[in-house]
């Protein structure tokens, strides 16, 4: 792995070492409860809160390291992959959205849209995100050009934990009735959280962020 990419990758491994070790402490005292008894019950909420709260942590974490990499990169965005590029256009997007005119509309993305791609890219970050849905996490790794492949396959597993967390931050009745329902949550937790590290860490190793040829216009840029 290049110095660049152990470097971040690195900050990925800390965290992810320490809220595993945390997880799995809370579920080596669920194991010494007796089952069906109170304790069993306050455990099984405790667990299920945690799992949560580190299955959203290090997934914005992470996404926030690898944007803080692309941002020590200082990469125009015309050499970024395309995908990441447009998502770095949210103001210029926001701009051509508001110009209701169909000439000045066209004028407009003609004339500037060469500019912006030649100038250096800027990221926003996921710190504001809440109720880190499948899909908004998904949505977050396709604007990065990561794979989305293992949060799918755990889609409905990963929004029955959202929402039974938000049940128990309400005050409600817990959802998760055994430990093997907690274990399915926290293993679909896990695997979405290996899967934006594995990501980020292949993505920084081997430059998957760059565009693999130059283009001279906006056409071949978005289509290749």
């Amino acid at each position: 792995m290049n110095r660049f990419a152990e470097f971040y990758v690195d900050q990925l491994e800390a965290d992810l070492n320490w809220r595993e070790q945390e997880l799995a402490i809370l579920r080596k005292q669920l194991l010494q409860t007796r089952i069906g008894s109170t304790q069993e019950v306050t455990f099984l909420r405790t667990n299920l809160a945690m799992i949560y709260a580190h299955y959203e942590g290090f997934c914005k974490f992470a996404l926030g390291v690898y944007i803080d990499a692309l941002e020590k990169l200082a990469l125009k965005r015309v050499d970024l992959r395309w995908v990441i590029a447009s998502q770095s256009l949210t103001q210029f997007h926001t701009e051509l959205k508001n110009v209701s005119d169909p000439s000045e509309y066209f004028n407009k993305l003609f004339t500037e849209l060469d500019t912006h791609l030649n100038e250096k890219a800027t990221y926003q970050k996921p710190e504001n995100v809440a109720n880190l849905w499948p899909d908004l996490l998904m949505s977050w790794q396709s604007r990065l050009g990561l794979d989305t492949k293992m949060v799918q396959n755990e889609q409905t597993r990963l929004e029955s934990l959202v929402t039974t967390r938000n049940h128990i931050a309400h005050g409600k009745k817990l959802t998760v009735s055994n430990r093997a329902e907690l274990d399915a949550h926290a293993k679909a937790a896990t695997l979405a959280m290996h899967e934006v590290a594995v990501g980020i860490a292949d993505a920084l190793d081997n430059k998957l962020y760059l565009r693999s040829s130059q283009v001279m216009t906006i056409f071949p840029h978005a289509i290749t």
